[in-house]
């Protein structure tokens, strides 16, 4: 009995083109009880599509099971028609409302005899998903509208393809790195709070990950809308009212000592791993591939260089990556590949030279993922081998040259018997002009 039965009618349109205007009818055992409008941009094959979603909703007079025939709605003249439907009206429940520390009341108390006022059940939210994050840890933070099922009044967005680029600007903080979870239009989803139901406008979602221990600020955001007051003759009149969002402050901790504490990838991981050969032979190149997957910044994962020795020679590898927004978080996978080339016969633990540290903030502890291959190899054992290696530079083995002698520069010693050789010269040819004269 407290619920509404809503009826909505969806409307797209490429372009920019005016609100559409809809009229719903009368249902039978029920009471029109307040309309609401929302706008939805999106793009597809260059071209704006805009999307709107028009809702009346209908307040049950009694209890009981209810035949709604089909019923016809006019949008912009045209007529469209709904499906039968069976609604079953049961007692009233006793919904816990929202508590004052999770939602604010925004609305103007004061009321007009000439108006019948409606109170906005909505608010508008800025939330994320941790307080007090590890440093370099995500946590995803959602700016959001919400309207009660049981909202009367008639309200709708306003501007909000400009509005909502502004928000999102004014909120992103400097010191985090961004993961955006790409809505390019309102997510519209239905959601309990506090054993109450809801409509979700979804504006904006994006993961964070801190780059130090400094707060992370988010100011508060305020949303306009236009709501439609009832003069008793009949006639709606707008008026702009606005939602404020409360301010969050998300305070990062710093890691466990560690000495690679400023380097290290803070996540869920685990690690996946294959070669593109069975059977290795020295001198010749096989190609081995390491993912690291999970839950946490996956564009900023670092491999430590991995050094040449007796047994093979390792090229730097190529690295590519992938994310993807799941259920409110960045999970992804970043694929290094590297070219090894055996120089001796054996069998050979790859962990030795595959590990990579992280920091667990689900145990609070670092955690190490090593490579699990064994691989066999076969041939004579070589010193070098043919590989793809760039020319030498002229640099090559500079490290090891000795500066603690006094080294011959002969180049310099020819020059400067030269320029002498040149001085008396000169002098002779003066002295022979000077004779003749």
């Amino acid at each position: 009995m407290n619920e509404p039965l809503a009826v909505s009618v969806t409307i797209r349109k490429t372009g920019e083109v005016e609100t559409p205007v809809a009229k719903f009818p009368e249902i039978p055992n029920f009471l029109k009880r307040g309309t609401s409008t929302s706008r939805a941009t999106s793009y597809a094959n260059g071209q704006k599509i805009i999307t709107y979603t028009i809702t009346q909703n209908y307040q049950a007079i009694k209890e009981g099971s209810f035949k709604v025939n089909p019923i016809k709605i006019t949008v912009n003249g045209t007529e469209v028609k709904s499906e039968m439907a069976n609604v079953i009206v049961s007692p009233e429940k006793d919904n816990k409302s929202a508590s004052n520390d999770d939602f604010a009341d925004f609305i103007d108390a004061s009321n007009f005899k000439d108006f019948e006022e409606v109170k906005e059940d909505a608010f508008l939210a800025l939330t994320t998903t941790k307080s007090k994050p590890f440093v370099g840890e995500g946590f995803t933070v959602t700016l959001a509208f919400y309207v009660a099922e049981s909202n009367g009044a008639e309200m709708q967005f306003k501007n909000n393809e400009i509005q909502i680029p502004e928000i999102i600007k004014r909120i992103k903080p400097n010191n985090c790195w961004e993961e955006s979870h790409g809505l390019t239009e309102e997510k519209i989803s239905k959601v309990t709070i506090n054993d109450k139901k809801y409509t979700e406008y979804m504006f904006y979602r994006a993961t964070f990950y801190a780059l130090n221990n400094q707060k992370v600020i988010f100011p508060a955001a305020a949303l306009n809308l236009v709501k439609f007051k009832t003069v008793k003759n009949g006639e709606k009149l707008p008026e702009i009212i606005r939602f404020v969002s409360r301010q969050v402050i998300v305070e990062p901790k710093e890691l466990p000592a560690h000495p690679l504490r400023q380097e290290i990838s803070v996540g869920t991981f685990y690690l996946k791993e294959n070669t593109n050969k069975v059977k290795m032979s020295t001198g010749k190149a096989f190609q081995y591939r390491m993912t690291i997957a999970g839950d946490g910044n996956i564009s900023t994962i670092k491999i430590p260089e991995i050094k040449n020795d007796s047994l093979f020679d390792f090229y730097p590898p190529e690295s590519e990556s992938v994310v993807t927004p799941q259920n409110g978080k960045i999970i992804g996978n970043k694929t290094f590949t590297f070219q090894i080339i055996p120089k001796q016969a054996g069998s050979f633990a790859l962990s030795k030279y595959f590990r990579w540290i992280y920091f667990n903030p689900v145990s609070s502890k670092y955690d190490t993922l090593k490579s699990s291959l064994v691989i066999q190899v076969s041939g004579k054992k070589i010193q070098t081998v043919e590989a793809p290696v760039t020319a030498g530079s002229v640099y090559d083995g500079l490290d090891k040259v000795d500066t603690s002698k006094q080294q011959t520069d002969y180049s310099k010693i020819l020059k400067d018997e030269a320029n002498v050789l040149i001085i008396f010269m000169l002098l002779g040819m003066t002295y022979i002009f000077w004779r003749r004269k």
